[in-house]
Parts: C-alpha cells; structure tokens; sequence
C-alpha cells in the first residue's frame, strides 16, 4: 500500500496510471472507498489519454464499486450498466462481478436480467469467476424467495472459492482469499439462521477455513535468509532502541525485508491440494456429547449464540456486534491500567459484556468445562471478564472444526519439556529458573543458547513448551508477530518451518494470543500458526499483563498441568487463588487457554 501511493516513483506513464488502479482496488479492499474513487478517477483519465481502453473500463468499474461502498448514487446505475455491458461483451473475467453489482444498485426491475446474465458464468474456468457467477445466482434465488436455492448455490460458490485456495502455499494469501467469499458468506448465513443445526453447519463450512491446511515452507535457502537477515535486523534494531542510537536506516531497511520475505512466500505453492471436508453438524454434536460448545456467529451484524450441549443445538440471539465492538477497548484499557499497578473494577464492564454477546444465552450454559467459539473479531476478548466464564473452566477455539482436530491431535511419544528464557524481560524470566528445578528432565535455553535455530530445533515434535519472551503483535502483518529471542526476533514465518507441531505450548508475553482477523472469518498470528501446524493447547494472553504477576502464576499453572489438569481447568485453578480486583487478578484474566 505504502508504495502503490506514492507519487514520487519514476515510472513510465504506462505504469503510473497502472499504478493508480492497482491503489483503487487495494484501497477497496481494506474499506477506504473514498480515496480508492480518486484513485480510479484519475487511473481512467490515464488510460483514456493512453488509448487503452481495455484498462479505462476495468478503472470505471473500481469507480463504480468504491462509489457504491459510499452510497454515491448519482448517475451511478447507469455507469454501472454500461461498463457492466461492456464487460460482458468482451465475455471478461470481471464481469460477473460488473453485472452482479449492476443489478443491486439499479432498478429492480432489471436486476433479474442482469444477475441472470452473471450466473451464466457459473461454468467458466477460473474458480473465482466461477464464485462470482454463483453469488449472482444466490441473489436471484434470494429474490425468488427459494432458501434452498440460496444455499446451494452459497455452496457452490464457496466450493469454488475453495478450490483457487486449495492452490496456494502462503497461509497470509489463503486467509485473505476468503475475503471473495464474504457476500456469498453473509447470504447464507442469514437463510441459514432460521434453523440452530443448519446455522451451525454454515458458521463451520465458513470460518478458519484456512486453519484445516498445514502451512506450506520453502525448501530453498532464499526464505530462510531472508528471515535470518531480518532477524538480524531486529536484534540490532532492539539495541539501537535501548541505546538511544537513531533507527531510521534500521527500520528502512526492515521495511525492505519484510517486503522481501513477504514475497517469497507469497509465491509459494500448496503442498497439497487435497480438499478438507468441513465438519457437519452432526459430527459436532457427537463429539460435544455432555460437555457445551458456545458457537457465535455473525448475521447482518447481530450476535446468534448457539449453545450445543446433550445431543441438542439450541440458539438465542444476543448484540448488535456495533455495540460489543465499543466494549472491547474500554476492556482493554481497564485491563492494561490494573497490570500496571492500578487496580480498577473490572465487574460492571464483565456484566455488560455477557449481556452484549451472550444474552439470554447464558441461561442454557451447563456446569462444568465450556468451550466457546467466537466470530474472528471477538479472539481478542479477555472472556474471563465475563461473570458466567470466571468461575469455570473454558477454553477458546476458532472453530468447532478446530476442536475437532485438537482432540484427535495425537500426544507425542517423546515427553518433553522445553523451557524457553529469551533476552530484557523485566523480571529476567523469573518463573524458569523455578519450572527447571521442577522439571529437571526439561531442555532449558535461556541467555545466549535461546537462539532461534535451537529454539526451533527444541520446538519440533515437544510435548510441552514455555517460552518466556517480549511478544510484539502486528496487527499491520500478522505473520511478523514475534517473540524476542538471543539472536532476534521469532516470527510466524519462522514457526512454519517446524515440521512437527509442538503438543501444547504456554506463551507467557503480552499479548502473545492475540490473533489478527482477516478475510472472512479468518484468523492469522502465532497462534493461528500453530494450530495450522497441529498443536492441540496453548496458554497464552490477549491484553498487556503484569511481568512480576505473570512469572507467579506460570508457575502455578505449570504445577497444576504436571498436576495431569487440562490448560483450561488449571488456569480456572489460577484464577481462582487470585485476589478480586488485584494485578494478579487481572493477569489472570488476560490469559485464555486455546484448544485443548
């Protein structure tokens, strides 16, 4: 994005005006329609005084697109038309897009024409145009008031989606294809919602799809370079910071590397392209049996919570996700207060919460071990704010699917225990040199033998890990969250080049948990990356936690697994030894156990 808007790039006019419609259409994509309309404007104009029409009608489409993210309506139904019209003349790979588009913002009369002509691309080669024909025939069928019809061909279109996913090797790339499934995503969604089962089996055919694929790697040397300069990068950027030195060269030069290693990956093809089935309803009931899964799923931006306990899949609806998503940073504000030392109550802010996103709901919980399944955009939540979950064990899984394949992870035959101490924690790692003691079999790598190659090395097939690091979360480019090791940073690109996934892994770091979401209901992080690679737990945070408060309660949660208590049920031990309204409270809080 950062380069695609510059002006000041000596390219040919050619170029430049390609430039400006691949800004509009990265602009769209990350919802900044307004700027993208200018972009596209002025890419048109360009091309107009070039002679290339075939380039002028692709950037009138991205202006009428970005006009009707905004709500521009003035002339737009016919500007929609014609460059719709002329598309479909060309018989162009957009254009069931145009014609699709071309139907909801004009008359209605003539939509049904015109999604007619989009469907008829349903058998086109490309996957993607393919998908774009069947959201045209969802909508026709939508129209008709023919729900079934809506939902094949939801299916289909997403079947479609899935086949051009299935191809591509980088996990970033196959997380963000879902994002063309996202209309054909919340259609089905709302014709599914009449029904508890049928809903359930369409929240799990379109969320963390991409989990269910393990990660493809590089086997050159051209990646892993890439990542040991950038590691290098990172380290000498660190002491750079901590010296007072300027960084601006550093951070150019990461700049750089990033972009580098993004595109090696990027160009990185699936290692297999075999299809995973999505778990059905019935599958998930089975294997919830007694115990309750707590699914919520986002229609038309309300909260649907589906309770499955006892053979039986029960639904209320709860918020407005517009109203929840206000709660979140206050939530977070309250949370990062108390670890530094200023406690607050979190009570009042934890009941409405559980108003917001769970309702009446709560009412059909059982006692006992809850596992709940958010939407993408609620992982972040610290759920143990919510009264109904402190006082009980719970877990946090992007999927029922995910649950599924935790539980059937296979326990590693090699027991062991890895004891990670990476560099400038302000209590130095205080809980490993305790956890070695007590673990005196444990591989411990602390100082300079916390390098990333040993580290990994160590990570590889291990049946427990605790890596105590500094955590940075990268909201901007999730597959750079990293840890803080010797010799640099340890990215997610990193941990996709473990070939066994380790069994369950405990984070201590700040926010070592949080996971980015993208596309449709995807999620991309270390988290997500080691779910990718099969781990089956992890114990980790989602807000800024307290490092004096954190090394203690690691050292209790580590007793209580060595205990034989399943993560979630030993950090529900943890909270409970912890004082209402303290630091260590809300460390606690700030910690949620993943999987299984």
């Amino acid at each position: 994005m950062s380069l695609l808007g510059r002006d000041d790039l000596r390219l040919t006019p050619a170029l430049d005006a390609e430039r400006h419609l691949a800004l509009a259409d990265a602009l769209i994509a990350i919802q900044q329609p307004e700027p993208a309309i200018d972009a596209a404007r002025k890419a048109g104009a360009m091309f107009r005084r070039q002679g290339r029409e075939w380039f002028q009608r692709r950037a009138r489409l991205t202006a009428v697109r970005a006009r009707s993210a905004i709500g521009d309506a003035r002339g737009l139904a016919r500007d929609a038309r014609v460059v719709a019209e002329e598309l479909h003349e060309e018989r162009a790979i957009e254009a069931p897009l145009a014609l699709t588009l071309a139907g909801q913002v004009g008359p209605a009369l003539e939509a049904a024409g015109l999604w007619a002509a989009a469907a008829s691309y349903r058998s086109h080669p490309n996957a993607l145009v393919r998908a774009g024909a069947w959201h045209a025939q969802a909508l026709s069928r939508e129209e008709a008031a023919d729900r079934g019809g809506v939902l094949r061909a939801a299916a289909a279109g997403l079947d479609a989606i899935d086949e051009h996913r299935r191809l591509i090797g980088s996990s970033e790339l196959r997380a963000l294809a879902t994002t063309h499934g996202r209309e054909l995503t919340t259609i089905a969604l709302r014709h599914a919602a009449t029904d508890p089962r049928t809903l359930l089996r369409w929240s799990e055919r379109t969320r963390a799809t991409a989990l269910a694929q393990p990660p493809a790697t590089s086997d050159a040397a051209t990646i892993p370079a890439s990542l040991a300069a950038l590691r290098d990068n990172g380290r000498r950027l660190a002491e750079a910071r901590q010296d007072g030195d300027p960084t601006e060269d550093l951070e150019k030069e990461r700049l750089r590397l990033e972009r580098a290693v993004r595109a090696e990956h990027h160009t990185l093809s699936a290692d297999s392209v075999e299809r995973q089935r999505p778990v059905s309803a019935e599958e998930v009931v089975a294997s919830v049996g007694d115990g309750c899964l707590v699914e919520l799923v986002d229609v038309d931006g309300t909260l649907h919570v589906l309770v499955v306990h006892g053979g039986k899949v029960r639904r209320r609806i709860a918020g407005g996700t517009t109203e929840i998503a206000e709660l979140l940073g206050p939530a977070a504000m309250l949370l990062r207060r108390t670890s530094r030392g200023r406690p607050a109550d979190l009570t009042a802010l934890g009941q409405r919460l559980q108003d917001a996103i769970l309702g009446d709901a709560v009412r059909l919980i059982p006692e006992g071990l809850v596992v709940i399944a958010p939407t993408a955009r609620l992982h972040g939540l610290p759920w143990a704010l919510l009264p109904a979950l402190h006082d009980r064990p719970f877990s946090v899984v992007p999927s029922a699917g995910q649950l599924l394949r935790a539980r059937a992870a296979k326990r590693p035959k090699d027991p062991r225990t890895v004891l990670i101490c990476g560099p400038g924690l302000a209590t130095g790692g205080a809980e490993v040199p305790v956890l070695a003691k007590r673990h005196p079999d444990a591989v411990l790598l602390d100082g300079a033998h916390a390098t990333l190659e040993a580290v990994l090395a160590q990570l590889d097939g291990a049946d427990l890990v605790h890596l105590a690091a500094h955590g940075n979360f990268r909201a901007d480019s999730p597959l750079f969250s990293a840890l803080d090791l010797a010799d640099g940073p340890l990215t997610v690109h990193d941990l996709e080049r473990l070939q066994r996934a380790p069994y369950r892994v405990v984070l201590s770091a700040c926010e070592s948990g949080v996971l980015a979401p993208v596309g449709a209901e995807e999620l991309l992080g270390l988290a997500a990356a080691l779910f990718s690679l099969g781990t089956a737990g992890l114990v980790s945070s989602v807000a800024e936690v307290n490092d004096v408060a954190t090394a203690d309660l690691m050292v209790d949660l580590h007793a209580a697994l060595a205990a034989g208590r399943d993560p979630a049920t030993a950090l529900h031990e943890v909270r409970r030894a912890a004082v209402p309204g303290s630091v260590e409270a809300a460390t606690a809080a700030a910690f949620v156990a993943l999987g299984v």
